[in-house]
């Protein structure tokens, strides 16, 4: 074999271990990432499922919107120095879940979670919650831009689109489904009939 064959084969099988590295190269990284999405995920869930978290929601969901039309708390909100003891466990509660989802929002845009998984998981949430959070934010925008929460703004929207394209849910077509029994239904329908007749 000539020296030119030679070389012909030693470029080939240096393009070959490029090659090769630059394959494993991108098999590793795309492990990586799904780790990291694994990760994020985690640690969504994991604040969701706090304490911290579940009594910050239930005010923000259930009690806010009383709150929201006293004009007091709406301007300590968006005046730092003019609050007081009596409004700052509500605004913490605000600001824990809309930062939340703003970071939900953030991770779901630059891809570190996956979309699809979080809207199947949590759209109902993330919905409820920025109709229960606009009035709030937009008085708060009012004097901080429109840049406020936008991830979270996001994040409401791919989800109100989600809930438009899945009106029945996201249940896998062509797939069985248990016949539930519903055995306490007509006993329920009676028990809400009463309370509805006391008030």
């Amino acid at each position: 074999m000539n020296l030119e064959a030679w070389n012909t084969l030693a470029s080939m099988a240096t393009f070959l271990v490029i090659a090769a590295t630059a394959i494993a190269a991108l098999v590793q990284l795309r492990h990586a990432r799904r780790g990291n999405s694994i990760a994020a995920y985690s640690d969504l869930s994991e604040v969701r499922d706090s304490a911290a978290f579940a009594h910050a929601q239930e005010f923000v969901t259930a009690d806010l919107n009383n709150l929201a039309h006293n004009p007091e708390f709406r301007y300590q909100l968006v005046h730092h120095a003019a609050r007081t003891a009596e409004y700052r466990e509500s605004i913490l509660a605000i600001n824990k879940v809309g930062n939340y989802y703003e970071s939900m929002g953030a991770m779901v845009k630059l891809g570190l979670v996956d979309k699809d998984l979080v809207l199947q998981l949590w759209w109902e949430y993330i919905l409820r919650s920025w109709k229960a959070l606009e009035p709030i934010t937009a008085a708060s925008r009012r004097a901080l831009g429109d840049g406020l929460w936008e991830h979270f703004e996001y994040l409401a929207v791919l989800s109100e689109d989600w809930e438009t394209a899945h009106p029945g849910g996201a249940y896998p077509p062509n797939t069985r489904r248990f016949g539930i029994q519903d055995l306490f239904r007509d006993e329920d329908e009676a028990y809400a009939a009463s309370k509805s007749a006391v008030r």
